[in-house]
């Protein structure tokens, strides 16, 4: 912004005293193709300017020296001296960067590159099909599953939603997405890079069985000083600014889809297939220098979701509403100090989470409300010990004291592997309970990295120490004053890595690790739950090999996960008092996956991904094992962002095998209650049809005066394919059909920045 006023003066100036100025007209051309280069920013002097569409400039300046500047995202920036006497052209020749964003592998210290894992630089993500928002990369990243539509989960490598983790530069956050999966909560102009870690992470994660993602922020100097963006979806304002030593982000995002869509449809007719939520975020963050060595980071972040829809139904007990309101918010604080020999870091967080979810299915109530104090400190320190040794230890406390309420149906919602039949109304079986739960784990670790020649491993383990509380072991009846449930337990993890380079191209690599996590505060209810619910565990292991030749990658990896202590709800039809779940479960998931990435030949980026996988559960050692409910046998997924000048262009295309369900073999009426119940068959023993969609999106940048420009349109579901969602059945069960997703859906904007 400095810049460009200043720019404005001297025109000013210069305007003033025309016989001592000096008009330069150029031209940027590519080297190879001496093709015009449109969009690339031109400084000469304190002039800034923009090339047109044919790659010319005009800058006026008084006589001199000066050295000319030209670069741009897709450019290498090239720099040149020019002496100024009078009017005067020049052709400037620019090569293309050779990495035009995407795909970062960065190795710290001596670590060995983990199998299965992926970082993806926020530019090559914001071109992906996804609304050009970078965290939704994540849905189409290999590892993970496809997601159903209007869908906020996430699924890798057949893990639970609720078991892989989401952390934003490495403070735990509740959820990666608003509400129906539209986009990310974390917000999209500050973000840096996005890495999955699908399974056996090192030991500075834990709480988590299965997977973990972290998003990293941008540098706020790499900003720019302002930036608007607007599409069908949302608008979105960011900024920065330099103060000292000292640089400030800030970004705040606004949707407008439920609007957008009212204008041209029905809302009651898209909400069985398309919920339109309402989603508020923001994001403020300052980096800057305490001393040369000493860095302060801290940041707040927060977000607002809500929806409100009706299911209409001619039948009045199956006609459904739901009215939700979500808020969280963090706040961070972390200094970091670097030394010869490796750094140490120490951070501060905590953060409010507040819900409220109230459904009405007919006349059967399901409401829910939780409000959570959440926190917790985080120390680390890495050292060289010697040229083929580092150590890092490292110590970390969460905590989460929750505040939680329920009344309703006691099958509301649906729990992983429960018997449901899409539409059917739930049980008159109500309640009420009003209850508090505390989660506290206090975690130790440590992992020395070995390199021998070609030989490199990590050996490292996780201590943990878990206090488990729950404000009533019984439900209340009459005035029985309440007895608190309460549990210390300590748990021990070992975490393995070894790699040996074959060749300096390939490499293979084995991973193993033990994993713990907490049980969820909202199964601790008397009523609802079990109170004295502990901790669910897991095995993992991975071996593969990794091909790399830049700018080409080809990796092959094998995955198992042995999951234990599962809770799941008790399948009696009267379960023991005040305990409605069992924590009796096991799971067991298996699977290959072959990947080929491709990183800035040509301007392209991206990745071919196959995966074969089967993830089984059974709820209690006496039941037969069945599909997880979000089960996908088969998984390919192709990915691909090209970039040429001012033009980039993206493309993403699914095929996945169709999610597990139970069908439907028959029904009889039920005089009681007036409707026809279902004869179910096997649990989860048919699967809907085969998911297909591909998606495309373009864009424009081009200048707007001294700022730039960029138009795009992003088309998704290009073919029209109505995909089955889930499967639907007549009143008397006797006729079913498919619930499909969105059809073809089209997307413009413009962003404009300075």
């Amino acid at each position: 912004m400095r810049r460009a006023v200043a720019a404005c003066v001297l025109c000013i100036a210069t305007r003033a005293h025309a016989q001592q100025a000096a008009t330069l007209r150029g031209t940027v051309v590519e080297r190879d193709t001496k093709a015009p280069v449109a969009g690339a920013i031109v400084t000469v002097g304190s002039e800034l300017v923009a090339t047109d569409d044919a790659g010319a400039f005009t800058v006026t300046l008084p006589a001199g020296n000066y050295t000319i500047e030209v670069s741009a995202e897709w450019l290498r920036t090239t720099k040149r001296p020019i002496v100024l006497k009078g009017d005067g052209t020049i052709t400037i020749e620019v090569d293309n960067a050779d990495a035009l964003g995407g795909e970062t592998i960065e190795v710290v210290d001596i670590a060995p590159t983990q199998i299965g894992e992926t970082k993806i630089d926020a530019k090559l993500a914001r071109a992906v099909p996804g609304g050009g928002d970078a965290a939704k990369v994540v849905q189409a990243l290999p590892a993970v599953a496809r997601p159903a539509a209007g869908s906020a989960e996430i699924v890798v490598w057949g893990a639970a939603p609720r078991d892989t983790r989401v952390f934003v530069d490495g403070v735990p956050v509740p959820s990666l997405y608003h509400l129906g999966g539209y986009r990310a909560a974390m917000g999209n102009e500050l973000v840096g890079d996005i890495r999955l870690t699908p399974a056996a992470f090192g030991p500075d994660r834990g709480r988590a069985i299965g997977g973990v993602i972290d998003i990293g922020f941008e540098d706020p100097r790499e900003l720019p000083a302002w930036r608007a963006q607007v599409d069908l979806l949302d608008g979105t304002v960011a900024g920065s600014q330099e103060i000292g030593r000292w640089a400030v982000g800030v970004a705040l995002r606004r949707s407008w889809l439920d609007r957008a869509v009212d204008a041209v449809a029905d809302p009651k007719e898209l909400a069985p297939n398309a919920p339109l939520p309402r989603w508020t975020d923001g994001q403020f963050l300052v980096r800057g220098q305490v001393t040369k060595n000493v860095t302060l980071t801290s940041w707040v972040i927060g977000a607002i979701d809500q929806l409100d829809r009706t299911l209409a139904s001619d039948d009045p007990a199956t006609q459904t509403s739901q009215d939700i309101d979500q808020r969280w918010l963090r706040a961070q604080v972390t200094l970091r100090r670097d030394r010869e020999t490796g750094y140490d870091s120490a951070t501060l967080w905590f953060g409010r989470d507040r819900s409220r979810d109230d459904l009405q299915v007919g006349l059967i109530p399901a409401r829910q409300r939780s409000a959570l104090w959440v926190g917790g400190v985080r120390a680390l320190q890495q050292s060289r010990l010697a040229e083929s040794t580092t150590m890092t230890l490292g110590l970390d406390v969460d905590g989460e004291e929750a505040a939680l309420q329920r009344e309703g149906s006691l099958t509301i919602p649906a729990r992983e592997g429960d018997l449901r039949i899409f539409g059917q109304p739930p049980g008159d079986d109500t309640n009420a309970d009003k209850w508090r739960a505390t989660t506290l784990d206090a975690g130790g670790h440590g992992a020395v990295d070995l390199r021998f020649g070609r030989f490199t491993g990590t050996l490292g383990a996780r201590v943990d120490v878990w206090y488990l509380t729950a404000s009533r072991l019984t439900p209340r009846i009459g005035t029985t004053p309440g007895i608190g449930a309460q549990q210390i337990d300590p748990t021990i993890d070992p975490r393995l890595a070894i790699q040996a380079r074959i060749t300096d191209a390939f490499g293979v690599r084995a991973d193993a690790g033990r994993y713990h996590q907490a049980r969820a505060a909202s199964d601790t209810s008397a009523v609802f739950g079990t109170p004295n619910l502990g901790l669910e565990s897991a095995w993992h292991a991975t071996l593969g090999g990794q091909w790399r030749h830049a700018p080409f990658a080809f990796e092959v990896a094998g995955y198992a996960r042995w999951l234990e202590s599962l809770v799941s709800r008790d399948v009696a039809v009267t379960p023991l008092y005040a305990q409605a779940l069992t924590q009796q479960g096991t799971g067991r998931v298996f699977g290959v996956q072959i990947t080929t990435r491709v990183v800035g030949w040509r301007g392209l980026s991206g990745w071919l991904s196959y995966g074969l996988s089967r993830s089984t559960r059974q709820d209690t050692p006496y039941q037969v094992e069945r599909y997880f409910d979000r089960d996908q046998t088969h998984g390919l997924i192709a990915v691909g962002g090209w970039e040429r000048g001012p033009w980039n262009v993206g493309a993403r295309m699914r095929l996945s095998t169709g999610e597990p369900r139970t069908d439907v073999l028959g029904s009889f009426f039920d005089s009681r209650s007036g409707r026809f119940q279902p004869i179910r068959g096997e649990h989860n023993g048919v699967r809907l049809p085969t998911f297909f969609a591909a998606d495309l999106r373009g864009e424009r940048r081009f200048p707007i005066a001294s700022a730039r420009g960029a138009v795009y349109i992003e088309v998704q579901n290009l073919t029209g394919r109505a995909n089955a969602e889930e499967i639907i059945y007549s009143a008397d069960y006797a006729m079913k059909s498919h619930l499909t997703g969105l059809p073809l859906l089209a997307i413009a904007g413009l962003r404009v920045e300075q």
